[in-house]
């Protein structure tokens, strides 16, 4: 389970095209997923943002703001 307060997401950075990996260090392409509409087509969404690293992918961002687990 993942929260994020109001507050605590109101603070946090807006995120940009790229960011810097906690696992490797390197910058990786923000990435997004797709909303599927009642008809059944889709539609891009921004709400969650995520990378890829060594085959694994990582949340980054949410609701445009750039998220990082605790610790990192």
């Amino acid at each position: 389970m993942l929260t994020i307060g109001n507050d605590e997401l109101d603070a946090l950075p807006r995120i940009g095209d790229t960011v810097q990996c906690w696992k490797c260090g390197k910058l990786h392409p923000v990435r997004y997923g797709e909303r599927i509409l009642p008809d059944g087509t889709r539609e891009p969404s921004r709400v969650l943002g995520y990378f890829t690293c060594r085959g694994k992918a990582y949340l980054c961002s949410v609701a445009g703001k750039e998220w990082r687990p605790k610790g990192t």
